[in-house]
């Protein structure tokens, strides 16, 4: 987990993480194309660099008085790599491929337990009135969440049941703010009363 977590880190600086996606399909590259790369000045990238080289997520070699730099194996590489293309499927009108996020339904309703938030790796699972939500766009979909729930409440966007359809709206619905959930899981209750659960909903 440690080692994850300073994946992670390196790669929440944008400048960085350009680099590391400029460095992808095994592209040796120097300074100054880096640095047009990443939109940052050749100082700046010379300093990022430097930082990556260090963490051992870029390899340099010398040729004559100009250095070039290549991407390692590893975590960070992995982790970088499969964000990008799930940013690529999101904002691509061309791509046919399903982007799948999880989805929070009705069994979480009142019950909010946290088992699912404490296995998330990105912080992805919101607290709202009556629920837990998932914010599709945080969601990187690697499915710890799933089976840690004790009600059955996650599920893929694709498996949601026909019955609870209307929380993949509810949970897409984080990205206008916490109100705009709550108005709708409120409104979700009245059409659609959940069955009652001792101690927590009646």
């Amino acid at each position: 987990m440690e080692r994850l977590a300073g994946a992670f880190r390196l790669l929440g600086d944008p400048g960085r993480l350009r680099l590391v996606a400029a460095l992808f399909d095994d592209h040796e590259l120097a300074v100054g194309a880096l640095a047009a790369a990443a939109r940052l000045s050749e100082t700046a990238t010379s300093q990022q660099l430097r930082i990556l080289h260090n963490a051992r997520v870029v390899g340099r070699r010398r040729i004559g008085r100009q250095v070039l730099y290549r991407l390692n194996g590893g975590d960070t590489r992995a982790i970088a790599r499969t964000a990008l293309h799930r940013a690529a499927l999101r904002t691509s009108s061309k791509s046919k491929d399903p982007v799948v996020t999880y989805i929070i339904t009705e069994p979480c309703i009142d019950v909010k337990d946290k088992s699912c938030v404490e296995v998330c790796p990105v912080d992805c699972i919101h607290e709202t009135n009556r629920m837990l939500v998932i914010d599709p766009e945080e969601c990187i979909d690697c499915g710890a969440c799933e089976p840690e729930c004790p009600v059955e409440a996650i599920f893929p966007e694709d498996a949601v049941p026909d019955k609870w359809q209307p929380f993949i709206r509810i949970n897409y619905a984080h990205a206008e703010g916490v109100e705009a959930v709550n108005a709708l899981v409120d409104q979700q209750i009245a059409d659609n009363p959940p069955p009652p659960i001792a101690d927590r909903r009646g």
